[in-house]
């Protein structure tokens, strides 16, 4: 294993999950994104051979929004999310998100996870029964306080909106359950204070402590009733109310653990049992903060379940600077920009060009000059160095057999390229520090989803390859090589510098596996590296190499330059 990427070793797989997407729409760049994020550092982590990972997604399925279309659709509403919840499905397979579970909240061992969940909460008088009256939003279903609505002007009318969502709310009152949320409040303070670095990014963590410190935590409204909200889980031994699609949907997270059957019930406390992968890192979107982060812990500090490693909060997607609308046409369809530009360009744009602190700008005009890039700076190396005229196969021989042991002098001694010399040995070691250092680099940035900063320092490496290639010129010995072919001082300095810049590639293409499978793949593939070596034990350079058979002569390219989409 390479030195750097020694972890804290764990028997358990790394368990990193998505938001399950309510199907009311069609998934868009943001379901797209948080797919990516959590398939990124699930890949990320499987690099190790030593490592397992284990990813789920989904879809959520119940509540009002899905019960009225399917009511104006005339059909049941099963009937219409096993129809709709093909489509994330779908985004997932084409943009080759490989995930271990993709579960519904219709799923029967979900229903059985959330009833036993519901019926803890029961046994430890944490639920009771009440009239709610405040704002209630229909898109978001769910109460919000005082505190979070504000007034404002839409189509000449004065409406009242949550200020978190910008979703319509309606003043509405009702008897449901509730759960006693507000006699946890401290408690979640106080790990959220011991605990840092839980909610990422910190700006998150610090409004969202701020608002808990600052603000009263209400009791939670858990249930509707049935007679309103029809197509729900029903609330045990009480068929008048449906449980809150939230307090239903949040359980996904343990279900896909196996709740409560991979669970040890001991002293109160569930503790996980063998390869359970619980707890989980959830990736989710700013706009469901509150729900992942004083529900959800608070609920599983009530059923006495180990709390999440952490949640990653990242931020939305603007297009062309601005916020994506239909009235504006900037709405960006995922699977049509897959199917036009290919998955690796599309998941390569999305983790370069974004961050998980602020909002990200989708421009096409950038999204062709990232994939150019890919093209010309990183996939043509390749394309230089398999040219008929060398011989990667045989560089690997020589490589193996000692003859670069004293590279520096030889290439004094014998480079055609004499006032280039100190020039070109100069960035030959800065090149071979900088491989030596990336995957260490790479992985410090990775393991905390800085995906750009990572893929910033990947390109510095590819940049100083392509630098080294302009200067050595391996090229310029085919002439003589093919005048005397016997001369082998000038094929070893030939020999070396291809294989310098195909190193590069190699481990270029092992570190970046997890954003751009397939491309990286086809690399690799076109270098002869063996599928068993394209992980952490193989990224020191010029180390257990044994590849370059038929890389050498014409090859289908494996990214072709498109024109602009239109």
């Amino acid at each position: 294993m390479f030195k750097s990427f020694i972890r804290h070793t764990s028997t358990k797989p790394f368990y990193v999950t998505t938001p399950i997407f309510y199907v009311n729409a069609s998934p868009h760049l943001g379901h797209l994104y948080s797919m990516l994020l959590a398939d990124v550092r699930s890949r990320w982590h499987k690099l190790d051979p030593n490592h397992q990972a284990f990813l789920t997604t989904g879809t959520d399925e119940h509540g009002l929004k899905i019960q009225n279309v399917a009511e104006k659709q005339g059909i049941p509403p099963k009937q219409l999310v096993d129809m709709v919840s093909t489509n994330f499905k779908t985004l997932a397979s084409k943009l080759n998100i490989n995930y271990d579970r993709f579960i519904r909240t219709t799923d029967s061992d979900h229903i059985a996870a959330v009833t036993h969940f519901w019926n803890i909460m029961i046994q430890k008088d944490l639920v009771y029964k009440g009239q709610h009256s405040g704002w209630y939003s229909v898109s978001d279903e769910t109460f919000y306080p005082d505190s979070h609505i504000e007034e404002v002007e839409r189509d000449g009318k004065k409406v009242m909106i949550s200020s978190e969502t910008k979703n319509e709310v309606f003043h509405h009152t009702e008897t449901n359950y509730f759960f006693r949320l507000a006699q946890f409040k401290d408690q979640l303070v106080s790990f959220l204070e011991a605990n840092p670095d839980w909610i990422m990014p910190s700006g998150k963590y610090q409004e969202l402590l701020t608002e808990l410190r600052s603000e009263p935590l209400s009791d939670l409204s858990v249930s509707r009733p049935s007679s309103r909200l029809k197509w729900g889980i029903a609330v045990p031994g009480d068929d008048s109310q449906n449980m809150y699609v939230w307090f239903d949907a949040l359980v996904n997270y343990v279900t896909s653990c196996g709740f409560p059957d991979t669970f040890e019930l001991k002293n109160g406390q569930y503790q996980s049992r063998g390869s359970n992968p619980w707890p989980a890192t959830h990736v989710i979107g700013k706009d469901i903060i509150r729900f992942h982060c004083i529900y959800w812990p608070i609920f599983l500090m009530a059923a006495g379940v180990e709390l999440p490693k952490q949640v990653l909060v990242h931020s939305h997607w603007l297009s062309e600077g601005f916020k994506m609308s239909k009235s504006l046409g900037n709405v960006v369809d995922p699977m049509a920009t897959c199917d036009y530009y290919g998955e690796d360009s599309l998941r390569f744009f999305l983790m370069e060009h974004s961050s998980i602190s602020s909002d990200s700008n989708y421009s096409e005009k950038y999204f062709n000059f990232t994939r150019d890039n890919l093209i010309g700076k990183y996939a043509n190396i390749v394309t230089r160095c398999g040219g008929a005229s060398f011989n990667i196969e045989q560089a690997v021989v020589d490589n193996n057999n000692g003859c670069f042991a004293d590279i520096d002098e030889f290439i004094r001694s014998n480079s055609l390229n004499k006032d280039k010399v100190e020039m070109i040995i100069t960035l030959k070691n800065q090149l071979l520090d900088k491989l030596t250092s990336l995957p260490a680099i790479m992985d410090e940035s990775m393991q905390r989803f800085e995906n750009r900063k990572a893929i910033q320092e990947w390109w510095s490496v590819l940049e100083l390859t392509n630098s080294f290639l302009q200067q050595s010129e391996p090229w310029v010995y085919n002439k003589p090589l093919k005048e005397d072919p016997s001369n082998e001082k000038l094929r070893l300095v030939q020999s070396y510098g291809i294989l310098l810049a195909c190193e590069s590639v190699r481990i270029c293409s092992i570190l970046i596996s997890p954003v751009i499978p397939t491309l990286s793949g086809k690399l690799l593939d076109r270098l002869g590296v063996d599928a068993g070596e394209r992980n952490t034990d193989y990224l020191v350079p010029f180390e257990r190499i044994s590849y370059g058979k038929y890389a050498n002569g014409k090859h289908e390219l494996p990214i072709q330059r498109l024109p602009k989409r239109q």
